[in-house]
């Protein structure tokens, strides 16, 4: 796959507009990261470039074609790791990518070596509704690479990913020849993985070469610069209206005036992003429990088969308790069971 460009290209939600005259390149060796708030539009950015949106304006270009004329050609081409990977709780996590392998025509050596490296080759025949939710972002994983694309499209990889298979993550990635696009909160993991950062704020795109780090100093260096040119052309602003006040009515002054009110109606006007509004959490309380909030007597946890061996736990008041390990390892069952 060579160069994939995207050009003036519009979308909006309803009446909202999420993308307005965006424009980006992604050459055959890019190693991007896409950054912004929730709901900026990084996630719906994709969609475009996969064909599953459409934009109200603009176009999306593979090789310098329009992608609406070659898209099933494109697509063969490309890995897509969705934040919220699609499935069948009824199938195995091998019948997901067999499946597919009728579309790409990988072969069964193809499917083995992305379920051993993704870490669920030993829950190959397992169904999906006994995978934790880490396993299925694995499996996600694993149904991109099957086919060996040309470009791989990122959506949140390291979410409910356990350690170790975060840092195999990583290691994929820079030992990945081809491009990718990564779309993460994670700030260690995009330190170690990107060397351009684009960041999509109030519907606007701007490109920087680095990590994340660097990304946040340039940032915060254009942000304060902008913010003191704003305070200056306020200023400028309020004294040529002020001068335009006190100077129209008067004969011998009414040129000076026209002139000030002309330089006020062409000025380009700063504006500074919007505030978004930062969330607020309030829990209600309760009165006050007991010394053991819960406590566990021989409490065997899983499905069609156990676990753990027998747990005797207890949780105090005021205790604050992390509960970390493997993907697949029962966490998520432990937290279930005792609710």
């Amino acid at each position: 796959m060579g160069k994939i460009e995207i050009r003036n290209l519009c979308f909006r939600y309803g009446k909202q507009m999420v993308l307005n005259n965006l424009n980006l390149d992604i050459p055959e060796n890019a190693l991007y990261g896409y950054l912004g708030n929730n709901g900026s539009g990084k996630t719906t950015t994709i969609q475009v470039l996969l064909g599953l949106a459409r934009p109200v304006k603009g176009e999306v270009l593979y090789d310098g074609q329009p992608f609406r004329d070659q898209r099933e050609k494109q697509l063969r081409k490309i890995g897509l790791c969705p934040g919220e990977p699609f499935y069948y709780d009824n199938l195995t996590g091998y019948e997901h990518l067999a499946y597919l392998d009728h579309i790409y025509h990988c072969g069964r050596t193809a499917i083995n070596k992305v379920l051993a490296i993704t870490g669920i080759e030993n829950a190959r025949n397992k169904k999906l509704r006994h995978y934790s939710t880490g396993m299925i972002h694995r499996l996600g994983m694993a149904m991109a690479l099957l086919h060996d694309p040309d470009i791989l499209f990122l959506d949140e990889p390291t979410n409910y990913l356990d350690e170790e298979h975060i840092a195999w993550l990583k290691r994929y990635l820079l030992d990945y020849e081809n491009a990718f696009i990564l779309i993460s909160h994670d700030i260690p993991f995009l330190n170690e993985v990107v060397n351009i950062i684009y960041h999509m704020e109030n519907q606007e795109l701007n490109r920087y070469v680095g990590d994340y780090d660097h990304f946040q100093e340039v940032y915060a260096v254009k942000k304060a610069q902008l913010e003191a040119a704003y305070r200056r052309q306020q200023q400028e602003i309020s004294d040529l209206k002020d001068f335009v006040a006190r100077n129209k009515a008067r004969v011998s002054t009414r040129n000076m005036a026209m002139s000030r009110q002309k330089k006020l109606d062409k000025m380009d006007m700063i504006e500074l992003a919007s505030e978004k509004p930062k969330p607020e959490f309030h829990f209600k309380e309760a009165r006050t429990p007991g010394r053991y909030i819960f406590t566990t007597q021989d409490l065997v946890i899983g499905y069609d088969e156990p676990l753990s061996t027998p747990l005797n736990l207890s949780m105090e008041r005021g205790q604050k308790i992390a509960l970390i390990g493997s993907n697949g390892i029962g966490k998520t069952t432990l937290l279930k069971s005792i609710l």
